[in-house]
């Protein structure tokens, strides 16, 4: 296994080194960062969509997720690779 990982570095390094050359003679560019003050920006609130549209994107919605409780409730699973949370 000591080969083949060997290997894997000598061939990262070739690509590293490949992508260095070929980058070389590209233009430099400058660039402008703005810091942005204002956080949270949201839209404005507006009035109330129809209560017959929620009804029928509730269905929709429904339709199409992959498991509900008995509630109705989206149902969801905690990312496997979480040790604990």
């Amino acid at each position: 296994m000591g080969e083949r990982l060997r290997e894997i570095e000598r061939s990262a390094e070739e690509i590293i080194q490949t992508f260095l050359k070929s980058t070389e003679n590209l233009p430099e560019m400058k660039e402008t960062y703005y810091s942005l003050e204002a956080y949270n920006v949201v839209r404005p609130d507006g009035e109330p969509s129809p209560e017959e549209e929620r009804r029928k994107f509730r269905e929709r919605f429904i339709s199409i997720m992959p498991r509900s409780d008995e509630k109705g409730n989206l149902r969801v699973e905690v990312a496997a690779w979480l040790k604990e949370r």
